[in-house]
């Protein structure tokens, strides 16, 4: 079996994700699948999932959210414009502080901000978000949700706070919001340097991996980061090839050699339903071929050629 019919064989999301970003050409899922699965379990009263905006990991509104926002549900359904109303009112408060001594986590705010700009809401705490993010930015150029701890302050920045702020400045520029936008831009860019600078999952201090968990494929992601999530934000946003992309790049053609890539660690935690069952991935598929198709065409082909059971071609 070639990868391009076993993706096509999969959950009408995924036949939607592979036709949209590895065939160019419509297809149109109908909110149907996984997204319909997700959206029959909101409560229509609370106005929320799992019975909690933020904590219920990984059944709360901001999680789910997330699930639907990367398969693309349509954006002006009722309940992704309530949940994220919700997510909103409960998140973001008195411009970011919430307590004395306490600014609102800067993962969580600009998890919130993608959101919100997804489903084009127009409120005038987007532009609270947005200067909170402008105002916070590390010195190396990327961010840090400790940059305010009372007990952990830190002054150097997270590589996984700083890809949730950079989807999202993507999301708040791709989605027609202007305020201050030539700002974020200076900023995305050098939390894009911050990254690249550290080959995506490289120490600058060692030189050594960050994390193991960062050269892993993961989806969902959930707040937390890895290399070829940060490869995906880059190919999103049209960045062109960069040398420190070379080593994550070449993680991604190795996972890719057996045909496809498996469903990965997942993190611990309550979910809705297993999105996939056996060993092979096909979202971490996907995305391996999305960010091939970005970064190294003839890789892609060669990915495409690929028989699950022969496996006789070797990506190079």
């Amino acid at each position: 079996m070639k990868v391009i019919d076993w993706l096509l064989d999969g959950d009408i999301v995924i036949q939607y994700l592979t036709n949209k970003y590895l065939l160019d050409r419509f297809f149109d899922h109908g909110n149907q699948g996984y997204i319909a699965r997700y959206l029959a379990l909101f409560d229509p009263v609370k106005k929320e999932w799992g019975n909690s905006i933020y904590s219920g990991k990984w059944i709360s509104s901001t999680y789910t959210l997330l699930e639907l926002k990367y398969m693309e549900v349509y954006p002006d359904h009722p309940f992704y414009q309530d949940g994220t109303k919700k997510v909103l009112d409960g998140l973001w408060k008195n411009h970011g502080k919430i307590s004395r001594t306490r600014y609102q986590d800067m993962c969580m705010s600009a998890m919130l901000l993608s959101l919100i700009c997804y489903g084009k809401t127009q409120d005038i705490r987007i532009h609270e978000i947005v200067d909170y993010i402008l105002a916070h930015q590390m010195s190396d150029g990327g961010w840090n949700c400790a940059w305010d701890s009372a007990h952990n302050r830190s002054v150097v920045s997270s590589v996984h706070t700083t890809i949730s702020v950079l989807e999202a400045l993507a999301d708040y520029e791709t989605n027609g919001y202007n305020y201050r936008l030539s700002e974020l831009k200076q900023q995305a860019t050098s939390g894009q340097t911050y990254l690249l600078n550290r080959s995506l999952f490289k120490s600058l201090r060692s030189g050594g991996i960050i994390h193991p968990d960062m050269i892993h494929f993961h989806y969902p992601c959930r707040w937390k980061y890895d290399c070829f999530r940060a490869l995906e934000y880059f190919a999103r946003v049209d960045h062109p090839f960069d040398a420190g992309m070379q080593a994550a790049l070449d993680l991604a053609k190795d996972a890719l050699k057996r045909g496809y890539i498996s469903k990965g660690k997942t993190y611990s935690g309550k979910i809705h339903f297993p999105l996939e069952m056996g060993v092979k991935g096909r979202f971490n598929t996907f995305r391996g071929l999305f960010i091939l198709k970005s970064y190294d065409r003839n890789a892609y082909q060669a990915c495409l050629r690929t028989d699950f059971k022969s496996q006789a071609t070797q990506i190079r």
